[in-house]
């Protein structure tokens, strides 16, 4: 069954709660394509990551603001499916176990360049990564690219009032007439695992739903590649990223 075929389910749906923090970009960090040797190949028209996924859980983001965490656990689903290895796969009660410890027990929300400077050095759930960079929210191109060719992209969204409604109706999120005068309910984290013409898919609140371009450019306002040890485990190559540079300002961070 195709992403598409898939978020056109009526099933249950259950609007879970946000927790994403202010984006914070690190000085020293360049956008992504400040470490690409040779140019990214040109991005294939659809992509979708999520397919070999059977389900994804809520991982407690029903209870707790904890979605910068369950995005993260996402994306390790993804990559184990994607590419066939077998990294740990947090339960969702070690993905709020995570978020409390990072948050020092508080139901506060996390920042998202933080929790990917958490799981580069120290790992989550016995998953570390190999590093990261951002990507520019308003280059769809790049993010395209980022999302064929690293398996994903780990990105944050400010929440309009009415993308509550057309979650919960298996809606997609789109611009409607009156969007301008839609309130915000907070900043929430998400995976960006596929693509085709018409929509961008990501996972959020256990389920795959689909997101409008233009809604995109309106309320997307961070995206993080990740190269993950998933993909350097199946021998993936890094596509023309300068690596060693990535590494050295990471760690300057």
């Amino acid at each position: 069954m195709s992403v598409a075929d898939r978020t056109s389910q009526r099933t249950t749906r259950k609007i879970g709660k946000l927790g994403k923090l202010a984006p914070q970009f690190p000085v020293a960090l360049k956008e992504l394509h400040s470490y690409t040797v040779e140019p990214l190949p040109a991005a294939p028209a659809a992509v979708d990551h999520s397919a070999k996924v059977a389900t994804f859980p809520m991982d407690g983001n029903d209870k707790y603001g904890d979605c910068t965490m369950a995005a993260a656990a996402h994306l390790i689903q993804s990559w184990n499916a994607d590419v066939d290895v077998d990294m740990p796969v947090p339960t969702p009660t070690e993905v709020v176990a995570e978020y409390l410890k990072l948050s020092r027990g508080a139901d506060s929300g996390l920042v998202e360049s933080r929790v990917l400077k958490t799981w580069m050095a120290s790992g989550l759930w016995g998953n570390k990564i190999s590093g990261y960079a951002p990507v520019n929210v308003h280059n769809l191109e790049s993010l395209k690219k980022a999302v064929a060719y690293f398996g994903g992209v780990y990105v944050g969204i400010q929440v309009p009032t009415n993308a509550m409604d057309q979650f919960q109706a298996g809606e997609p999120w789109s611009l409607v007439a009156d969007w301008q005068n839609q309130g915000i309910e907070g900043g929430h984290a998400i995976p960006i695992l596929g693509y085709d013409a018409q929509w961008m898919y990501c996972v959020t609140w256990g389920a795959v739903q689909k997101m409008a371009w233009d809604w995109w450019s309106a309320y997307g306002d961070e995206a993080w590649v990740v190269l993950s040890k998933e993909y350097e485990e199946a021998g993936h190559p890094v596509n023309g990223i300068d690596i060693a540079a990535l590494k050295a300002d990471l760690a300057s961070i």
